[in-house]
């Protein structure tokens, strides 16, 4: 098997268990989620008008309706949600730290080489198995992971705000975009530690890491809105907006740190308009903006994931000897 289409059934080969339990694991909790959406997508049908009914002033059939909602459509999707944040270290772990780790460890990348296929091919025929991998498997996931939370969020409002890290890191491109990247960083780390169990560990810590920094900068990745009102009650935000800051302002709408004498007042607004404090300010992302953070965020992991892939080329070709 000399060439590019052999190289690739090798690599099947000889990771076929690994990639035959991902296959299966994907179409369990493809297939979970999509039984899931399905049911909340039959339910949302019957609250049509009762979305949102969750105040005081809702009436009694909308509240027990949507709770019940809540109950048999939005709890059970929670904890899934939170677990489906980690599939990225699934992939890095189980297909990217192993891809070049075992063969250099073992010194069977040697043999490979000494054939007839080019090195830029043999990486490439290596690297093509577990990308196609990732991107059908954790975008199957995503996809019907997506399709039941959108159903989800109309009847309940505030209940299940979009902007929560779950589920913001569970539904969407920029999932898949994230297995892709702890992919490339399992792959670059099994070719720089060169030892199978090391580069798992190695891969797990440093994933865990970049996701956890991701969730940290998203509400950086794209510009927010900032707005002011002559009101101290309320926030100058509509509703479902994700606050990231806000404060009070004075008659002549300069930013004024919060009084704290004027917790205890018995008026509190009357105390803030006597030290001329007549306003908020609040910067937010509108609700809008989910798709706009999403996509900023896939972009983002992939070029990385690109960079990192590029230098796994570099590397297999001037350091792997």
């Amino acid at each position: 098997m000399t060439g590019v289409r052999g190289v690739s059934w090798l690599v099947w080969r000889q990771h076929r268990t690994t990639l035959w339990a991902l296959l299966a694991f994907t179409v369990l909790v493809a297939g979970f989620f999509l039984y899931g959406g399905s049911g909340a997508a039959d339910a949302t049908s019957t609250l049509a008008g009762c979305v949102d009914a969750t105040g005081p002033t809702a009436p009694p059939e909308c509240s027990q309706a949507v709770t019940d909602f809540q109950q048999q459509h939005q709890y059970p999707l929670r904890q899934p949600l939170q677990v489906l944040q980690l599939l990225p270290l699934v992939f890095g772990l189980f297909l990217g730290a192993p891809l070049f780790a075992q063969e250099v460890e073992s010194g069977t990348y040697r043999t490979a080489l000494a054939q007839s296929v080019p090195r830029n091919r043999w990486f490439r025929a290596k690297v093509t198995v577990p990308v196609v991998m990732t991107v059908l498997g954790a975008g199957a996931i995503t996809a019907c992971a997506t399709w039941w939370w959108h159903a989800v969020p109309a009847p309940l409002g505030s209940r299940f705000p979009w902007h929560g890290s779950m589920p913001f890191a569970a539904v969407g491109p920029a999932p898949v975009a994230k297995a892709l990247l702890v992919l490339a960083i399992g792959i670059t780390l099994g070719l720089l530690v060169r030892r199978t169990v090391a580069a798992m560990a190695a891969t797990a810590v440093t994933g865990a890491v970049v996701l956890f920094a991701l969730e940290h900068v998203r509400g950086a990745l794209w510009p927010t809105v900032v707005a002011q009102r002559s009101d101290i009650t309320a926030e100058p935000a509509p509703d479902g907006a994700w606050i990231l800051n806000g404060g009070l302002v004075d008659t002549t709408g300069r930013r004024v740190p919060e009084s704290s004498e004027c917790y205890a007042s018995t008026d509190y607004g009357q105390c803030l308009a006597g030290k001329g404090i007549t306003g908020r300010w609040t910067e937010f992302h509108p609700a809008s903006h989910f798709w706009p953070l999403q996509w900023t965020q896939t972009g983002l992991c992939l070029a990385a994931s690109a960079a990192l892939i590029a230098l796994c080329f570099w590397w297999t070709r001037h350091r792997l000897t």
